[in-house]
């Protein structure tokens, strides 16, 4: 009696141990949809359309829309305005033009593009603004941290980040909305120059 009590945990088991490998998978599917499509559009029979799976899947990893949004949104926010050149030890044109060219370009676009839609609605959604509330502190820390490695004075670091990633959001925003890169592109040059002559007084 006791093996036949035994089997259908055995079995259930044995499906988590299936599917568990697809659970990124799934989760980049639909964060790939989002991207495309936005939050509003954003349903599991339509994931599960595009990602080629059942809607039985979904719900098996994620239960519900609300806690796959949550998901994708913490990734969303955990990769808007975050340069892989920024782990170079020097890339090209410096730290900040290496995050403005992720921001403004291909699939980093995509990220801060939802990434200011997310803070748009996260002024009338709390469980949102705590999400960004928490990836700003993570974002203005990174900064802070790369500015002192540069020779910011530590006192400063923290409003010199402040002030980064507010301008870069702002202008991100304004491209975005208009499409007129020249002008955002150099007004963000304009921006960049000035924060390079303020760190050469770090140096001298």
């Amino acid at each position: 009696m006791a093996d036949t009590e035994d089997e259908p945990a055995e079995r259930v088991d044995g499906r988590r141990l299936r599917y568990r490998h697809r659970r990124e998978e799934l989760l980049q599917a639909a964060t790939d949809h989002v991207l495309t499509h936005g939050l509003t559009q954003l349903s599991l029979r339509r994931v599960a359309d595009s990602a080629g799976v059942g809607h039985a899947a979904l719900l098996h990893h994620f239960g519900t829309r609300e806690r796959l949004v949550t998901e994708i949104v913490e990734r969303v926010l955990d990769r808007a305005f975050t340069s892989p050149e920024l782990l170079e030890a020097d890339p090209p044109g410096g730290p900040l033009r290496a995050l403005w060219r992720h921001a403004t370009t291909g699939r980093g676009e995509a990220y801060v593009r939802l990434f200011l839609a997310v803070t748009g609605n996260a002024l009338h959604d709390e469980a949102l603004a705590g999400a960004v509330r928490r990836s700003v502190r993570e974002r203005t820390g990174m900064v802070e941290a790369g500015l002192v490695r540069e020779g910011c004075p530590p006192p400063e670091a923290g409003a010199l980040a402040t002030l980064v990633l507010g301008t870069m959001r702002g202008l991100v925003l304004d491209r975005l909305v208009t499409g007129d890169t020249a002008r955002v592109d150099a007004a963000f040059e304009a921006f960049a120059r000035g924060v390079e002559v303020r760190a050469a007084t770090w140096r001298s």
